[in-house]
């Protein structure tokens, strides 16, 4: 139901940009119109939290901003703001994530859609790898990402996932 709403709120919007009439009644739409529409159904928008006071142990506490948490939070937020995902990733510090036994943590997650907790993120590495998965996150409709769909360092440092609170788990 949820798609079903966002793609009629979709085609509205699109109708305007386009020129194209458009009416909640209307049982036929225009082809390219209901394309856009769903192309327009995957994850738009995440957040990524970094703890930014992630710090391996005998790692000082102070300065903050020299805490590997923190140095990994500012280097995602310049790669996020000067790369494809700006506008679609929003980079937020997390005070503590809990993760002290694997620093550096990260979360990501979005509106209706599975969040996901990753440790042991090198704040001296490339962060290709956490640019890519978030990729891969907004590309699906509900967040799920597939342990071999994720980069290699990105599958064994998962420490959760939990799924949105509209999911519902069918056993069989």
């Amino acid at each position: 139901m949820y798609h079903l709403s966002r793609a009629r709120t979709l085609c509205k919007d699109l109708s305007v940009q386009l020129g194209v009439a458009y009416q909640k009644s209307d049982l036929i739409l225009d082809s390219k119109l209901i394309g856009m529409a769903l192309q327009q159904t995957a994850i738009n928008e995440c957040v990524l939290h970094v703890c930014t006071s992630c710090r391996p142990s005998g790692h000082s506490r102070n300065p903050a901003t020299q805490r590997p948490g923190y140095r990994l939070y500012e280097k995602l937020l310049a790669s996020v703001q000067h790369g494809s995902l700006a506008g679609h990733v929003e980079v937020k510090p997390a005070q503590c994530l809990s993760l002290c036994p694997r620093p550096c943590g990260i979360a990501v997650s979005a509106h209706n859609s599975w969040t996901y907790l990753f440790g042991d993120q090198d704040p001296n590495g490339d962060v290709t790898d956490i640019l890519s998965c978030l990729q891969l996150y907004l590309e699906s409709d509900d967040g799920m990402m597939p342990r071999k769909e994720r980069p290699a360092s990105l599958q064994a440092s998962v420490l959760g996932r939990l799924p949105p609170p509209s999911h519902n788990y069918e056993i069989e």
